[in-house]
Parts: structure tokens; C-alpha cells; sequence
């Protein structure tokens, strides 16, 4: 297994049409090295959360789960999560999150250059505003996770 310090997490709802960032305070996540891609995400966030993640584990509903690693400027990687459990700490909660890995680094670079495409853009047009999205990772990382949900409904999502 391999393990690696959370940056960011973003997570988007079947029943929502916007990503929501979710502020850590702390947080890992581990490769399980696994045939089946599996992760585990720890995450240390603010009490205000603890309900909505206690809804999701009574539901055991699936929902998609946006993560950056090592750094923030990394490329993102978006896995299908449950979560399986929320647990109190002096100060604020601690959420243990499965996840299948859907998206890579070279997937979400595709993600971008299909969007960017499927907008109208051709030419050097297509290069400029690929880089553009790249280094404003917001847009991108918005779409290229609105594109994850669409694609991977169908498989994981009942």
C-alpha cells in the first residue's frame, strides 16, 4: 500500500449539478495497490459536515469524489465513494471514505481537450484555451467532474 497526504477534496452529489469543495483540515489517502483500483480517504474536516457525511453513510449512497494529492497543483483523480464512517474527535470529525478510482491524470487531460473541442474551438484556439484550463484548474476540474459523474452514472449509480 501506498500512502499520500490529501490537498483537496471535491465531491458532487447524484442529486446536485455543483461540485462542492469540502475545506480539510487534514486528510490521507491510500492506494490499496489493488486489481480492482480501490482507495481508502481519511479525511479530518470541521463539525458544520458531520450530518450530511452521517446522511450519505445511512444511505450508503454512492457519490463522486474529486482528490488531489501530494500538492494542489497536481492533477486531480476522481473515484466513485461510499463512506464508511464519520467519527467524532475533540474538535471535529474524522470520515473514512472507499473509493474505485474512474478518472487518472490522462483522463482528465482528455476530458479537457474533448470539452474544449465539443465547445467550438479549433486551431491554435485549441492549444491556447488547453493551457488556459490547465493552469486555471477551477473550470476544468468543474466540467472534467460533471463529465466523470455523466459517464459513470449508468455503472456505479442505481
Amino acid at each position: 500500500m501506498k500512502t499520500f497526504k490529501l490537498c483537496s477534496l471535491i465531491i458532487l452529489l447524484d442529486n446536485e449539478t455543483e461540485p462542492k469543495e469540502i475545506p480539510l483540515i487534514d486528510g490521507l489517502i491510500i492506494n490499496k495497490e489493488e486489481v480492482h483500483k480501490n482507495w481508502l480517504l481519511e479525511v479530518v474536516v470541521s463539525e458544520k459536515w458531520e450530518e450530511s457525511f452521517k446522511q450519505l453513510h445511512n444511505l450508503q449512497q454512492k457519490f463522486m469524489v474529486e482528490a488531489t494529492i501530494t500538492k494542489k497543483t497536481n492533477d486531480p483523480a476522481t473515484f466513485v465513494s461510499t463512506v464508511k464512517s464519520v467519527n467524532k474527535l475533540n474538535e471535529n470529525i474524522s470520515i473514512l471514505l472507499d473509493g474505485f478510482l474512474v478518472v487518472k491524470e490522462d483522463d482528465f487531460s482528455d476530458m479537457i481537450l474533448r470539452s474544449i473541442i465539443k465547445e467550438g474551438y479549433t486551431g491554435e484556439e485549441i492549444i491556447a484555451e488547453f493551457k488556459k484550463r490547465k493552469k486555471d484548474r477551477g473550470r476544468a476540474i468543474q466540467g472534467a467532474l460533471n463529465n466523470a459523474f455523466v459517464q459513470v452514472k449508468g455503472k456505479f449509480f442505481e
